[in-house]
């Protein structure tokens, strides 16, 4: 437990009708007994757990205002501390006087995220749990609320629970066998010997199971990764051709510079819009073209990264021109310099203009990709490519709702590496299959689930988790 009492206002900045001043720590229900008076006149600290009381706050002999004030106390509240909430008229003058009130009588104001930070170091949740809370309040779908929800109520904790204590296991027969040899039967005899059909030993048929625990697991990251950030499409074509008009077409406000000058887009441009319910960064990228220049080449270098790294191409092409036909450098044709990705939608933009594409080169473009005709310029053809966009989008996510899904690229970042340790003990058990090398591989698993679940932190691990939540959370 925590030697002082914090407090902060749990609602939003603004005007509404009800305002939230919340305090924990030993001393609330102490505080509060010289500032908040009822009709009867009975104490906090003689009433009930998680009783709601109506009386007033006082400042002196003046009053404050009329709330409704909540007692939880320990261990059974948010943070396992004494807890005090006050129900206010949410007024900014009010939360304010009644935040003012109880820094002077003893609290200390709360730092982003330390009631969920105490609620986690005092064991009422994990590390998984309180970065879901983060990520309901951040959800930017019901889709991803939803997954947030099943992994507050535990649906990631009780796996990785799991496979601590299957990896807890392990490591103990090994330490037993280092360092009583004498009275543990031989660890290169328990590795080595098959079961009774012939299959592997015991041992190796954990690890195996282990393993196949993990990746499933790390099966829907990227599902995951989807719902918590939401889809990353890349804008991408050769120069000047509708590139940046269509990413200010797409956030309805001029984002990107347009101009005639062919390559004047040298760094991405990311917007973030709702298509059809789903989150979408539409990132604008440099023209693919043979660079011109040091700072055109590095900018072409990261158009590649962002095109591999997302979930979908829209590849933008200038139906007014005629199709290049050449096999290198600028006049390399359309469909040579489209990128090696598994989702392309091509953009025939210009649509207003006449089309001097040839119908058999659309024709060789529709055979493996979605093609949509439309004006950047005048918003012609945009509800087609909308529609587009979502069917594919829905098409790329899996249905997760009675899965466990990985939301956060660090749990998938330690997944990975726990499963690397895996595999590694289970190369050192056909090099050298003593227990002093395996032991050190299996206790990597170990250290990265510990990591995930918080068994295992440091300080700077919880200020970056908890640094991201809102004051009085």
């Amino acid at each position: 437990m925590f030697d002082d009492t914090i407090t902060a206002i749990a609602t939003p900045p603004g005007r509404g009708a009800i305002g939230i001043v919340r305090v924990s720590g030993g001393k609330s229900l102490e505080i509060f007994d010289k500032i908040f008076s009822t009709r009867h006149g009975k104490r906090l600290k003689d009433r009930a757990s998680h009783s709601l009381v109506y009386g007033k706050i006082k400042d002196g002999d003046f009053s404050v205002d009329e709330v409704m004030l909540g007692i939880m106390r320990a261990p059974n509240s948010y943070t396992g501390e004494d807890v005090v909430e006050v129900y206010c008229h949410g007024g900014p003058v009010v939360l304010e006087c009644i935040l003012d009130l109880s820094v002077r009588l003893g609290c200390r104001l709360a730092e982003p995220g330390e009631f969920t930070r105490r609620a986690f170091l005092n064991g009422k949740i994990d590390l998984t749990q309180a970065e879901a809370i983060a990520d309901i309040i951040n959800a930017p779908t019901d889709r991803s609320r939803q997954a947030a929800v099943n992994q507050l109520e535990g649906s990631l904790k009780n796996r990785l629970a799991s496979l601590h204590e299957e990896l807890l296991l392990l490591i103990s027969g090994m330490e037993a066998s280092i360092e009583f040899p004498e009275d543990v039967e031989d660890f290169t005899e328990v590795v080595a010997a098959p079961g009774e059909r012939g299959e592997e030993s015991s041992f190796v048929k954990k690890l195996n199971s282990l393993e196949n625990n993990i990746n499933q697991l790390l099966e829907n990251a990227d599902a995951g990764r989807i719902l918590h950030d939401g889809y990353r499409v890349a804008i991408a074509g050769k120069p000047n051709s509708g590139k940046s008009s269509l990413l200010n077409l797409l956030a309805k406000e001029e984002r990107a510079l347009v101009t005639d000058i062919p390559g004047t887009t040298r760094d991405t441009l990311e917007v973030d819009v709702n298509i059809e319910k789903f989150p979408v960064r539409f990132i604008d990228t440099a023209g693919l073209r043979a660079a011109r220049g040091k700072i055109e080449k590095q900018g072409i270098e990261k158009a590649e990264k962002t095109i591999k790294e997302s979930d979908l191409v829209l590849w933008i092409a200038d139906r007014s021109r005629r199709p290049a036909t050449g096999t290198s450098g600028a006049n390399l044709s359309e469909i040579d310099c489209l990128p090696k990705h598994n989702n392309i939608i091509l953009v025939l933009n210009k649509c207003d203009l006449k089309s001097l594409w040839p119908e058999k080169t659309v024709a060789k473009f529709s055979e493996k990709h979605q093609v949509v005709e439309l004006c950047a310029l005048t918003g012609e053809g945009i509800k087609d490519l909308h529609n587009s966009i979502s069917k594919k989008l829905i098409k790329m996510l899996p249905a997760v709702e009675d899965q466990v899904v990985i939301l956060r690229v660090r749990h998938k970042d330690l997944l990975t590496r726990a499963a690397r340790a895996i595999k590694n003990a289970k190369k050192m058990l056909r090099k050298n299959p003593l227990p002093e090398l395996i032991v050190v591989d299996i206790q990597e698993a170990l250290n990265a689930v510990g990591e995930l679940t918080g068994k295992v932190t440091t300080e700077d691990l919880l200020d970056k988790i908890f640094g991201d939540f809102c004051i009085g959370k």
